[in-house]
């Protein structure tokens, strides 16, 4: 930088810089690579690794503060493991011939095998700190039903087939015994479209129980295990120990010769997992790719060994320092920074292919290397020193965005350039001025393209007009096409590769499998409102519930058993347990005056203040089996979902979950609406006496989106207006600098056309690609109205001036962008589809940005001039 400030002091005083730039040449290389040194050790010995949960993503809410509140005195929600489990009999070629026959996961031999599994991960659970918290399991649940009814106190492992186990559990009863009984249909509804494959045929058992005769063995193809895992551990804890479970449930073992079972486990934390271990290899060998393009491309353009070694040494190290600085602060990373390296690389070679360029002719003037360097600078600094100042600033339009990894995003681009920028003008310069200091004057040879720069220029004199038509025809319909086409989507599993990537697979299989497939929750908080210590006004507040139970059985997306006299939502919370309190023993709610009526739970005759906590109390104190499902006890069950305040004596919080079918962003988004409505009418109806919050991963995605969209519109305006006011005070004219940044907004209209076009969506990474566009279009614009405006300044025609430019700068343009294109376009290679998305809108960014500045802007220039009575 001070080199560069250094320059607007005059010719006078270039000959005494470029003395003093080549006596610290030396120290200059030195310094440079004590620098990348340090920050290389850095990297290597404190690299914090990559993060990339749906937490770290989404934008700080009051909600967050509510659930911190709340996370003192309650256990956080768990979070969820699916597994899908299907038959597997070994073929002689490997394979499982279920693939070619109908298998029963149900099959006894099967259940026992599952039974064991799960058996093992207790075992694990149990080993290292208890962090299971609960199982949906077929198994389990037919254990329990065993230790419930079997007076010889059997397991699983004692039964030969389901006769036997159905002689053991039922004593003449019969499928029809069950109706009225709504807390057991449900349950079973819910494992039946939940835990079962859809092609579930339960017949066999209803027949034998009525009948006495025939094999009662029921038959599915799949079946569900879900695992909830506790929320109290951290969110890297989480990931390594769902990755361990994965790994007991898919290594050998489950697969061994006289396996009944095969395993596919998804779930978020193991998705981010996946996603953060791969993501240091992705950025590796990416990375190399990029340089050995940038090498390619450089050596074409300058046909030199120095031309190419010193800017790719340059922006090497600039890369480590912008990683080691970022790693020294002590950020952590997301995948989101594997696009950092390209950027960088991209801008860098801009820089250097400028600078470098400007050597060659300053070196025909000019015996010396340093002489020339500080020439070459000078005539470029402010070109470059605007450029770079536009795209910083565009880049940390990003630090206002609401997504913690969009702000770490963005400002690692802002240090990346302005080290690129450093590199370029500093470091490379002193890497030539000492290499041709102690080794001699090297040969360069850059590319020209004299012919071209007439062939362009006839072009402009000819058809400026008819460009500019077809530019506003083009315009217009990008703008129409991506205000109709383009729409806001937030996956994890974008962040993995469609292809070959097992977790993908597992998850379509159970979208096709189950009716109720790996359901997510919506979480609901109540707590006391501002200024009170308590919730109270327990009739008003069960009343409260009772509505909502209401409202949300009628929403589609909420998992609703059917089959039932009465709507039962999947959900739990204080009213759902306290109605299966009373289902399962009438006296419990005779004592607190709670009861059935109408198939509808309700206070009864008597009811006074006191009794919800007496029930509650008496709940806590209650080990009995209160979860048919789940294997959870009463006092598990209300302790996940109420707290009391420190006396005891009151209630202090609440927190109801959801079960909601959500399978993509956009549902996600309608849930999220549905729920946050509801929340507001819990709230506002005053009956509950709290303020109420909505938490839960369909809630932080949706968060996600809306802070994606935001983030877009405000580093858009901030890029824009930061490019508006560099120019408006360097050229004075309102007029000149619109002329200069429309081509920037043409080509960003392009853009998100072109991503309508090609059917891409907004995204974390392509979010950003107007931001991008700006910075990298207004560098391109500048360049082009320096050299031209230069040009007109020292007397040539219009003409003349728009030729001069076209063989320079126009040359340079091509080759930077050129070079930047291709890095991008390397992002094409990775196995992550965001990425690979983010690699080719840059692309087109940077494609259609140099159209602009070489296509639209010079027109616009010639018709500027020759509007100020110049007709040269």
């Amino acid at each position: 930088m001070v080199l560069v400030a250094a320059m607007a002091n005059g010719a006078s005083s270039r000959e005494s810089l470029a003395r003093t730039f080549e006596r610290m040449a030396l120290p200059i290389v030195v310094v440079s690579i004590l620098m990348t040194v340090a920050m290389a050790d850095q990297l290597l010995n404190d690299f914090p690794g990559f993060t990339t949960d749906l937490d770290s993503f989404a934008p700080e809410t009051e909600t967050d503060a509510a659930e911190e509140r709340m996370g003192e005195v309650m256990d956080a929600s768990p979070h969820m493991i699916y597994i899908h489990v299907e038959p597997y009999i070994k073929s002689a070629d490997g394979g499982n011939e279920c693939d070619e026959i109908v298998c029963n996961v149900l099959e006894f031999g099967a259940l026992q095998q599952l039974s064991d599994d799960l058996s093992r991960i207790e075992n694990y659970s149990a080993a290292n700190g208890n962090f299971v918290v609960a199982h949906l399991n077929v198994a389990d649940i037919l254990e329990r039903a065993l230790e419930e009814r079997d007076e010889q106190g059997r397991a699983l492992a004692d039964f030969n087939d389901w006769e036997e186990f159905l002689g053991a559990v039922t004593d003449g009863e019969k499928c029809t015994d069950a109706i009225g009984n709504d807390q057991a249909i449900a349950s079973a509804s819910f494992a039946a479209s939940a835990m079962l494959h859809t092609d579930l045929d339960y017949e066999p058992v209803c027949e034998w129980l009525d009948t006495g005769e025939g094999d009662p063995t029921p038959s599915a193809s799949s079946t569900m295990w879900a695992i909830e895992i506790s929320g109290e551990i951290s969110d890297d804890e989480r990931q390594e120990e769902s990755s361990r479970i994965r790994a007991l449930l898919t290594a050998k073992h489950p697969l061994r010769d006289d396996s009944a079972l095969k395993y596919g486990v998804i779930s978020d934390d193991l998705i981010s997992h996946d996603i953060n271990e791969s993501t240091l290899d992705n950025l590796v060998w990416l990375l190399l790719i990029a340089v050995m393009v940038v090498v390619l491309l450089l050596a074409v353009a300058f046909r030199s060994f120095m031309m190419v070694a010193a800017p790719l040494l340059g922006l090497s190290a600039a890369l480590v320092w912008t990683y080691g600085i970022m790693t020294v602060i002590g950020v952590r990373f997301s995948v989101l920074e594997v696009a950092v390296a390209p950027v960088v690389l991209g801008l860098g070679i801009d820089y250097s292919i400028h600078l470098q360029r400007g050597y060659e002719e300053a070196k025909g003037r000019y015996a010396s290397a340093a002489r020339a360097w500080v020439e070459s600078v000078s005539v470029l600094r402010l070109a470059l020193s605007l450029a770079v100042v536009t795209t910083v600033f565009a880049f940390l339009a990003n630090s206002f965005s609401e997504l913690p990894p969009l702000r770490t995003f963005g400002f690692t681009l802002a240090l990346g350039v302005i080290s690129a920028f450093v590199v370029s003008t500093v470091s490379v310069g002193a890497v030539h001025v000492l290499v041709e200091k102690t080794a001699g004057e090297m040969q360069h040879r850059s590319l020209q393209m004299e012919r071209m720069a007439d062939l362009a220029t006839r072009f402009q004199r000819r058809n400026t007009a008819r460009v500019l038509l077809v530019v506003a025809l083009i315009t217009m319909g990008s703008v129409i096409v991506a205000i109709r086409e383009l729409d806001t989507s937030f996956e994890l599993t974008d962040f993995l590769s469609e292809d070959g990537v097992e977790i993908i697979e597992v998850r379509n299989d159970m979208y096709d499998s189950y009716e109720a497939a790996a359901w997510k929750s919506v979480i609901i908080l109540i707590e006391p409102a501002s200024g009170r210590d308590a919730l109270t006004g327990e009739k008003d507040l069960l009343k409260g519930l009772g509505f909502f139970d209401d409202r949300i059985a009628g929403i589609p997306e909420v998992v609703n058993p059917t089959n039932t006299d009465s709507q039962r939502p999947s959900y739990d919370g204080l009213h759902p347990i306290l109605r299966d309190a009373v289902e399962n023993d009438p006296s419990f709610g005779e004592s607190y005056h709670f009861g059935i009526f109408d198939g509808e739970f309700g206070v009864a005759d008597g009811f006074e203040e006191g009794d919800l906590m007496g029930a509650v109390t008496a709940l806590m104190a209650n080990d009995s089996a209160g979860d048919g499902l789940r294997g959870l006890t009463w006092a598990e069950r209300i302790g996940m979902h109420v707290a009391l305040t420190e006396d005891g004596q009151s209630l202090l919080y609440l927190k109801m979950r959801v079960d909601v079918l959500v399978r993509t962003s956009v549902e996600a988004q309608e849930v999220a609406d549905v729920f946050l409505k509801q929340a507001q009418l819990l709230e506002e109806d005053g009956l509950v006496g709290g303020e109420v919050y909505v938490s839960g991963d369909v809630i932080v995605l949706n968060n996600v989106l809306s802070g994606l969209v935001i983030s877009q519109v405000e580093s858009t305006t901030i890029s824009l207006f930061v490019s508006m006011l560099v120019l408006i005070l360097l050229t004075r004219k309102l007029g000149q600098s619109l002329v200069v940044i429309l081509p920037v907004g043409l080509a960003g209209a392009w853009v998100v056309g072109a991503m309508a076009m090609l059917g891409l969506n907004w995204n974390v990474l392509t979010i950003m690609i107007t931001a991008l566009t700006i910075g990298l279009g207004i560098d391109y614009s500048i360049h082009v109205w320096r050299r031209f405006e230069a040009n007109r300044l020292s007397g040539m025609g219009t003409w003349q001036a728009m030729r001069d430019m076209y063989a320079t700068t126009g040359t340079a343009l091509l080759l930077s962008a050129g070079t930047t294109i291709c890095g991008f376009l390397v992002l094409m290679l990775s196995p992550i589809p965001v990425i690979q998305d983010f690699g080719i809108v840059s692309s087109i960014s940077v494609l259609f940005s140099l159209m602009m500045a070489l296509l639209v802007l010079p027109g616009l220039l010639a018709a500027e001039f020759r509007s100020a009575n110049d007709y040269s």
